[in-house]
């Protein structure tokens, strides 16, 4: 199954009929089930894990990901759809929880 999504102005294509926004788009699964990177399945150097969290925007019912900011105290982004900015502070006694949602 083939699906199409509208986004902003541009279409997605996705050949899987199940789409996973848990899973890191960098994991490739290979024929025998391990996975494995990009840069490691054409023989160069690991890429950097960059730390994340997945946010659900209420403002426009849409799924993204933050990411960490190079000072490493918090973690920033917009909103996909309409760019609404996001900063989720770092620091003690703070959630261990990776998902969120965002109004």
């Amino acid at each position: 199954m083939c699906v199409l999504i509208h986004y902003a102005n541009f279409k997605i294509t996705m050949s899987q009929s199940q789409f996973d926004s848990s899973s890191d788009p960098d994991q490739k699964s290979t024929k025998s089930g391990s996975s494995q990177s990009d840069s490691q399945a054409f023989g160069s150097l690991p890429r950097e894990v960059r730390p994340f969290l997945g946010i659900q925007f209420k403002c426009c019912r849409t799924y993204g990901r933050i990411y960490r900011n190079n000072s490493r105290n918090a973690y920033v982004g917009n909103c996909p759809m309409c760019a609404a900015r996001v900063n989720v502070p770092i620091g003690g006694g703070g959630s261990s929880s990776r998902f969120f949602s965002a109004s």
